[in-house]
Parts: structure tokens; C-alpha cells; sequence
């Protein structure tokens, strides 16, 4: 049988009153796969049956995205919630210029939908009335994402730093990162007091005071700590630089001994030996120094600092793995 004719008798028995048939007619039409049979599973979004509904709203998931927005229409202006929210999902499928039709979504009464329509609308042209609408909208998400919108200028950013939700703050710092948007001290305490993810604040406290830098250091867990050793590294490259300096002023051994890390020189020796001698550091940390050497355990200069090392830490942790360093050469 032409797929023609297989389509024409399938959408003939979705009509039936026999389940057998209209089910079968259903599986059919889905093995033809043509989306231009939608419509005829329109009638099927009201059925009794779950079965038929849930059929029903297969074949929007399917097939609309292969047609245009308005295909969605039927599911954005049922009256069941459920129906939106499957429209509201499938939104940024469509390409972006039918802002109205998903306009009518954000005026429901349900988070999901609002969500899902305010990013779409935002993706369209000429939304600059609706952006000022929803930019200080009742919900954290809803403001984060007229934050991310191409409407959001850096005034308009700076200024959700102030937000009451560190949602829409940490989301405002992010898209601060690459600018030249300078936050005060105070700005970056009360963002670190209120639970702001300091890895976002790293850029920032970096461009201001050492009270700052330091106060940043201490709200870093291990994680931010890889990620602040990180940033120097990718950003500052010598001993002189003021952070760097800075950084060794404010005795913050561990992280300047992870950013040592592959670094050679004289200065950078001397400085690695330093903190490897300061009781007050971890111990771990100073071992994962000692232990980076070892691929230099032949130099003569590596030798004798372990072996003085070796001879007066109070660490006997740090004794074994300076005494181990200067004989892995012989």
C-alpha cells in the first residue's frame, strides 16, 4: 500500500469509535511520521482516555518544532496548565520572532511558563518594553533571566548587584566579569557576608585592596581555591606582580605555593624553599611542594636545601620527604 493511501485510511480510523482500530490508527500515523497529520490529534487533547491525551501531546512534541510557533497555539491557549507547560518547554525550539503568541504564556498563572516565554520573548526584537516590565519582576528567576537578555545594559547590571536574591547577584557578577566595572570594598564584604559564591567575586576582589583579598582567601573552600590559583596563573606570571606581592605580604603560602607550581628561577626557588620552612603552612601542602621538585632531585642547589630541610623542620612529615628528595639523585 502507497504511504499515501496508508495515511489517508490511518487518519480515517483515528475517527472510529473502535478502540482497537483508533489505536492502531494512532501507532500508524506515527510510523508514517509526517507532520502534517498534527491536526487530526487535536481532537484527542480533550479525550476521556489518558491514553489518546498523552498521544496527543507525543505528537506536538514531535512534530511542531518541525513547523512554526503558531502550531503551538491550541496547546498555549488551553485552559490545562499541563498543556502549557508542554508548549512552554518546546519555546526555544522555534526561532524567535513571534513574541505575542508566548506573551500570552507569561500571563499564565504558573512559574514554569512564565520562565520559559520571558527567555523566548527576550531572544526577539524590539522587546525593550517588556524587558523594563520584567527586570525587576517579583521572581529571582524571572529577573536573572532579563539580566542575561541582550537588554540588560552594564547600568543595568551594576545594578542588580544589589539584589536581595544572590541569585540574580551572582548572576549580575558573571556578566561583570569581563568588564572594567569596579565594585567597592564594602559592595564585595556584604556579598561575601550574605553567602555570595566568592569564586565570582575572585576578578573583583583582585582589583581592589589587600584587606579585601585576604578576607576573599578565607571564604574559599577547596574548590575556590583551585579556581582563585587558577585566575593568578592564567593573569599574573612573576613573583613582582602587585598580587602576587601582596599575596606573600598577607603570608597566603598555600595559594602562592600552588601558583609556584612548574615555576623555576632563582627567585622562584627561594621563594618555594621559604614557604617550605614556614611551620604555620600545612604540612600537605608543603610536602606537595617538596615532592614537586623531585624531577629536579639531581641539581645540587635541590640537595642542599632538602637536606637542611631535612635537618631542622619540626615536621617529621616534611623531615621524611626532604630526606627522601635529597638522595633520590644518587
Amino acid at each position: 500500500m502507497k504511504l499515501a493511501d496508508r495515511s489517508a485510511m490511518a487518519l480515517q480510523h483515528l475517527k472510529s469509535r473502535d478502540d482497537r482500530k483508533k489505536r492502531r490508527a494512532i501507532r500508524e500515523l506515527f510510523e508514517i511520521d509526517n507532520e502534517d497529520n498534527l491536526e487530526s490529534f487535536i481532537p484527542l487533547l480533550d479525550d476521556k482516555d489518558n491514553w489518546y491525551r498523552t498521544k496527543a501531546l507525543d505528537a506536538f512534541k514531535t512534530w511542531a518544532k518541525r513547523r512554526d510557533l503558531a502550531t503551538l497555539g491550541v496547546l498555549i491557549n488551553h485552559q490545562k496548565i499541563a498543556y502549557n507547560r508542554v508548549a512552554a518547554n518546546m519555546l526555544l525550539a522555534f526561532k524567535a520572532e513571534d513574541p505575542e503568541l508566548a506573551k500570552i504564556l507569561f500571563n499564565k498563572d504558573d512559574l514554569l511558563c512564565k520562565i520559559k516565554s520571558c527567555e523566548y520573548i527576550l531572544k526577539c526584537e524590539n522587546q525593550d518594553d517588556f524587558f523594563a516590565s520584567v527586570k525587576n519582576h517579583d521572581s529571582p528567576k524571572i529577573r536573572v533571566i532579563a539580566l542575561n537578555s541582550k537588554y540588560a545594559d552594564s547600568t543595568i547590571v551594576e545594578k542588580m548587584l544589589e539584589d536581595e536574591s544572590n541569585n540574580v547577584v551572582q548572576a549580575a557578577l558573571k556578566k561583570l566579569q569581563d568588564s572594567n566595572v569596579k565594585l567597592s570594598s564594602k559592595s564585595i564584604t556584604t556579598m561575601l557576608k550574605n553567602g555570595v559564591d566568592p569564586k565570582l567575586i575572585i576578578p573583583h576582589a583582585l582589583s581592589n585592596d589587600e584587606s579585601i583579598v585576604t578576607t576573599l582567601i578565607k571564604s574559599l573552600d577547596s574548590n575556590g581555591k583551585k579556581e582563585f590559583v587558577k585566575y593568578l596563573r592564567e593573569r599574573f606570571t612573576e613573583i613582582e606582580d602587585d598580587i602576587i606581592q601582596i599575596l606573600i605580604n598577607k603570608n597566603q603560602y598555600e595559594i602562592i605555593g600552588r601558583w609556584l607550581q612548574g615555576k623555576r628561577g632563582e627567585k622562584v626557588d627561594s621563594l618555594r624553599w621559604e614557604i617550605i620552612g614556614h611551620d604555620e603552612v600545612n604540612e600537605i601542602e608543603r610536602c606537595r611542594l617538596i615532592e614537586r621538585l623531585f624531577s629536579r632531585a639531581n641539581e645540587p642547589e635541590i640537595i642542599e636545601q632538602a637536606e637542611k630541610i631535612a635537618n631542622n623542620s619540626t615536621s617529621e612529615l616534611i623531615r621524611i620527604t626532604a630526606q627522601n628528595l635529597s638522595t633520590a639523585g644518587s
